[in-house]
């Protein structure tokens, strides 16, 4: 899933610090610096289709990683 946020200039450290590495890439705004990596992911994607899991998988996921976090 491909997600994009905005998120204030003040928070960006704190907030990505509080993102769990092993489930989340994160593509930086230079889109063309990170182009390799973003195209990496997609071959993933395509590569491992049966093991990404549905929005609704994950929606739930993040609900309980944010209860954990609290």
């Amino acid at each position: 899933m491909l997600l994009n946020l905005l998120i204030d200039d003040d928070f960006i450290e704190e907030f990505v610090k509080s993102l769990p590495r092993d489930k989340v890439v994160i593509v930086e705004k230079e889109f063309q610096e990170n182009r390799v990596k973003l195209q990496k992911e997609f071959d993933n994607y395509k590569q491992n289709k049966n093991q990404i899991k549905s929005y609704q998988q994950s929606k739930k996921e993040l609900d309980k990683w944010l209860k954990q976090k609290a």
